[in-house]
Parts: C-alpha cells; sequence; structure tokens
C-alpha cells in the first residue's frame, strides 16, 4: 500500500505536499499538459485551414471569364499620292566661242655673219637696226604688224636688302602643343599633386567594383592661364572620368605657355592615377 502511494505520487504533489490544492498555481501546472495541447491543436488547424480554403475556393468557386464581343473597327484605306519627282534644269551648254585669227607678228630674220668663198651666191641682205627694234628675232622673215610689249614702270628704286620687320604678328587661336616655354601650374609639380590629392574624390562606384588604373586628361591653357577644353584620352568608367574633370575644371589660373617671347594657348595632357588603399 505504501509502495503504490509513492509510485502514483508526481512532481506537483512533492512539491505541494502539505499546501492548498483547491486553486491556484496547482492546478495551472496540473492542467498544463492539456492547455498544450489544445494550443497546439488549434495553431494547426489555424494553418491548415489558411493554406486550404485558398485552394477550396479556386476550385468550387472560381469565377467565370466574361467573354467581351470584340468590335470590329473599319479602317478607310487612303490612297497616298507621292509628289512626282523632281525635274533637274539642263545644265546651260557652253557657247563655242571660235578663237581668234591669229595675227602675225612681224619677224626679221637674223642672218649671223660668216666667211664665205667667192663662189657662192649673193648673201642676204642684212636687216637694218631700227627693223629690229621693230621685229622679233626669228630664222626666217615674216610680213606682220609690230608686236607689243608689255611696260614696267618704277616710282622709285627697290630697295637693296631687308631691315628688321615691323608688321603685326598675327594671332591664333589653335592651341600649341609644344612651346618654349610650356605652361605651369602655380607652386610647379608638388603643388599640383598636391592638389591633386587634396581635392580628388575616388567614385563610390569604383571603389565598389574595385577599380584601379589611370586616367588621361587633356585640356588648354589659355594665353591668361584659364582652363579650357577639358577632355578624356583614356578612361576607367565607374564616375572616375567626371570626377578628374571636376577637379581639373577647378583648378586656379596656371602660368601661361609661351612661344618665341609671348603668351600663346598650349595643350597640357595630365594623367591622373586611382590607386585603392
Amino acid at each position: 500500500m505504501e509502495k503504490s502511494y509513492f509510485l502514483s505520487m508526481t512532481f506537483n504533489n512533492i512539491v505541494f505536499k502539505g499546501r492548498n490544492q483547491a486553486y491556484g498555481a496547482y492546478l495551472l501546472r496540473k492542467a498544463y499538459n492539456n492547455h498544450i495541447m489544445l494550443a497546439a491543436l488549434l495553431a494547426t488547424a489555424l494553418f491548415s485551414g489558411a493554406l486550404v480554403i485558398p485552394l477550396v475556393q479556386n476550385i468550387f468557386f472560381e469565377e467565370p471569364v466574361k467573354y467581351k464581343q470584340p468590335t470590329a473597327v473599319v479602317i478607310t484605306p487612303i490612297d497616298i499620292v507621292l509628289p512626282p519627282p523632281p525635274v533637274e534644269p539642263k545644265p546651260a551648254e557652253a557657247a563655242v566661242v571660235p578663237p581668234a585669227p591669229k595675227e602675225k607678228v612681224a619677224t626679221e630674220k637674223y642672218v649671223t655673219t660668216k666667211v664665205v668663198s667667192d663662189e657662192t651666191d649673193t648673201p642676204e641682205e642684212l636687216p637694218d637696226q631700227a627693223a629690229l627694234k621693230e621685229a622679233n628675232i626669228g630664222t626666217e622673215k615674216i610680213e606682220g604688224v609690230a608686236p607689243t610689249v608689255p611696260s614696267i614702270e618704277l616710282t622709285e628704286a627697290p630697295p637693296i636688302g631687308i631691315e628688321g620687320g615691323t608688321g603685326e604678328v598675327k594671332e591664333t587661336n589653335e592651341p600649341f602643343l609644344t612651346a618654349d616655354q610650356m605652361p605651369e601650374f602655380n607652386g610647379g609639380e608638388k603643388a599640383l599633386f598636391n592638389f591633386l590629392s587634396k581635392k580628388m574624390r575616388y567614385p563610390a562606384a569604383a571603389q565598389s567594383a574595385g577599380v584601379e588604373g589611370t586616367v588621361v586628361v587633356t585640356f588648354v591653357v589659355g594665353t591668361t592661364g584659364e582652363i579650357t577644353d577639358i577632355q578624356v584620352l583614356k578612361g576607367l568608367g565607374y564616375g572616375t572620368e567626371e570626377e578628374a574633370k571636376r577637379v581639373i575644371s577647378s583648378m586656379p589660373k596656371w602660368k601661361p605657355g609661351k612661344q618665341s617671347g609671348r603668351a600663346v594657348p598650349v595643350r597640357y595632357t595630365l594623367p591622373i592615377r586611382f590607386n585603392l588603399q
């Protein structure tokens, strides 16, 4: 009898031995398993219902497809009349002008004097100097009009030698690729590198993609040192070209390049290295 009593003892009986077991914590502990079982069944039922109800609704309560009668649209054909092709005007025929008859120019045959034997015929008559002035020199004598020779009139004696030029130097807007004195950033290359390092920002897209390399930019340094015509010769993408152009456009004025002692526009090429550290 005593043995069966101890076997029938539970943990709750041991804990609440000698205490009031009519209500309170003892009843809650005793009904705990029933409460857990009931909650599990309710949760399973709700979950299963949430899955099954849409399927049942689609199978048994499917909404019929409403058929709509199509409306016929009559399209009236339109005749497209193409304009006639333009008539090209015939080129005007060039009038054929017959060549003017060539006017014979008076020419006196010039005969050189030479020693001949006494048995030869009478030599040809030599023309006088007055006739030679009024005719061309040729190998035969031709009767005709006197030739016209254009005259050259000098108002003053031409200068001898060339003195120092006083003409104006023609300005050009084309930038030089090289000059006697190349343009320079104020402070030299070290100041230029410091400016780029301070102003340049690595684009976020290039950082995310791990892009590294060199962007080559060219620009023109004007006669007053202003920066114009910024172009990218080699880029890397991901916003690196835009960043390089932004920083270069914000540069202060440079010392302009000089050619033959005067300021000229010079095209300058600058490589910019993007390196992740």
